[in-house]
């Protein structure tokens, strides 16, 4: 059976430090780590949050442990909104250092890391995202055709979240994505988001306007959710969306982009004719998808290079500098290319 917990910790402080390196040995016992691979992860987490106070001025670390049969793994998002570097592979190197310190906190996350990955230009802060896995580890095995990254965090102060996604696979080869956002913040959104989640594994329909129908009847009891629901088509390069709420999405590819289109309504208490949205595409494939816990302001263009990185990384990006505190979020980032 799968688990899963995610935790994040703001480093504003010294002693906030030794915070996430105690709830990231908590989480080693979810993901069934061994004496020395907690050990890899406490230093990863160590190094990673005191660069973020003495380089970045602050900042967060965002924990997540998952596990499954095949064993497990935390991956750490650490985000500052410091200075940043010019040259990063110089910063990498151990005795290299914007600050008067030995230099050796980044090649030491490096190191101690089982995949790492690091956006940093003047200016516009520090992101990392990495992580550290089991010996016997297994991943899951990948969309066909397609990357994927997601962000997923309660509202500060409360213990849940209110938003949710899920993805799966047809026979056909096609995703199925599943974004929601339980009306409100707490228990009750999270029931809601849960019960989105758990039709749409359930459900044998493998088109957005079905399964969002369905959907609906499920929910009715809860106290509702905004949903959208994508099917993403790599071999006919087709996106398929149909929308319930203020779930916003972005669609990029080699020679243009769209937003995405919505109908007004509450899945699960009102929600007229769902209708389908078809957009077809050429090229790489970029698809953003979020709750209204991301503002709608960010364009990726102002970062340079980070359309070409990884989901997870463009994901962690957008959350840093986009979230909004008041609010659960949720953004979720897929990637296909022509290869």
């Amino acid at each position: 059976m799968d688990g899963t917990a995610v935790i994040p910790v703001p480093i504003r402080e010294q002693s906030q430090i030794a915070e996430a390196r105690r709830k990231a040995i908590q989480l080693a016992s979810i993901a069934s780590f061994s004496e020395q691979d907690s050990g890899r992860l406490a230093i990863v987490v160590t190094e990673a949050a005191t660069n973020i106070l003495r380089h970045g001025g602050g900042g967060e670390i965002v924990l997540d442990a998952r596990s499954h049969d095949h064993g497990g793994e935390v991956n750490i998002l650490a985000l500052d909104s410091g200075p940043g570097m010019a040259n990063v592979q110089d910063c990498l190197r151990d005795g290299v250092s914007t600050a008067d310190s030995t230099g050796t906190g980044l090649g030491a996350i490096q190191r101690q890391s089982d995949h790492f990955d690091i956006y940093s230009k003047p200016n516009l802060g520090t992101a990392i995202v990495c992580g550290v896995r089991t010996a016997g580890y297994q991943q899951r095995p990948p969309f066909p055709g397609l990357e994927v990254g997601a962000v997923c965090l309660p509202r500060i102060g409360e213990a849940v979240s209110g938003d949710g996604w899920a993805a799966r696979v047809t026979e056909r080869g096609a995703t199925l994505l599943l974004v929601c956002d339980g009306l409100g913040h707490g228990l009750g959104a999270a029931e809601a988001a849960e019960a989105a989640r758990s039709e749409f594994l359930r459900s044998k329909e493998r088109l957005p306007e079905p399964l969002l129908e369905g959907l609906h009847k499920a929910l009715r009891g809860t106290r509702g959710a905004v949903v959208g629901v994508v099917r993403i088509e790599p071999n006919d390069r087709r996106v398929r969306f149909a929308g319930v709420g203020n779930i916003s999405g972005f669609i990029r590819w080699r020679d243009g982009q769209t937003r995405t289109v919505s109908q007004n309504g509450v899945v699960g208490h009102n929600v007229a004719k769902v209708k389908e949205y078809e957009y077809a595409y050429g090229g790489d494939l970029l698809a953003v998808f979020h709750s209204d816990g991301l503002s709608t302001k960010w364009d990726i263009d102002s970062y340079p290079g980070l359309a070409t990185r990884h989901p997870m990384m463009i994901a962690a990006v957008l959350y840093r500098d986009f979230k909004r505190v008041r609010d659960d979020n949720l953004i979720v980032v897929v990637k296909t290319s022509e290869t």
